[in-house]
């Protein structure tokens, strides 16, 4: 029953678009499936470490506002700087699909683990969603249970981004994406912003 409650709750994370979701579509776009999948394995494994740093006891580190202000600052310098890299993107070749190498490969995990490591909101959620679930569950194997099934929803949903996305790709064509970028460059800058004053609330 756990497994079960953890997977619904993670398959509604879906509503949450953020800055990753964003990472998630023009790595797939751009670069093809093995880019998408880089990334959102990257995302994967930087919400295992947030779950496990929540899970550890860290909860009143990111609720305290001096550490709040530093993380959103360093989580808006990077969103704003992808912002920016969006919006002076060059048109994106979407002929056949280019092969990534290893280390692109790694460059694509490092973009999806950041990108959603230094959100302070991601830490807040899982803070949240761990809390509840200890009212059920307490400090037991069943919440261990949720949480992985949570996690793994969250790793069916963005693998699902991907498959779309590369389906979709086909009859997308360059000019209509490069337009795409420049307004996902916008709303990154804007979430980059948001970061900001957040940082500036938290010190209130």
């Amino acid at each position: 029953m756990s497994f079960i409650q953890g997977f619904i709750v993670g398959l509604g994370m879906v509503i949450f678009i953020g800055p990753v979701f964003f990472t998630l579509l023009k790595g797939t776009l751009n670069y093809g499936r093995l880019a998408g999948w880089a990334v959102a394995f990257g995302i994967f494994i930087s919400d295992v470490v947030c779950v496990g740093i929540c899970y550890a006891g860290a909860a009143p580190f990111f609720k305290n506002p001096n550490n709040q202000f530093w993380i959103a600052i360093v989580g808006a310098v990077i969103l704003l700087a992808m912002g920016i890299n969006y919006l002076i993107s060059s048109k994106p070749k979407m002929g056949k699909e280019l092969k990534v190498k290893s280390k692109e490969f790694l460059s694509f995990f490092i973009k999806g683990y950041l990108v959603n490591f230094v959100n302070p909101f991601v830490f807040l959620v899982w803070i949240s969603v761990i809390a509840f679930a200890e009212e059920d569950y307490g400090n037991s194997t069943d919440l261990l249970l949720f949480l992985s099934a949570a996690l793994l929803a969250i790793l069916f949903t963005d693998t699902l981004k991907v498959f779309f996305a590369h389906k979709l790709k086909k009859f997308i064509k360059e000019n209509f994406l490069l337009k795409v970028y420049k307004v996902i460059g916008i709303i990154m800058l804007i979430f980059g912003l948001r970061l900001v004053w957040f940082a500036i609330q938290s010190m209130n």
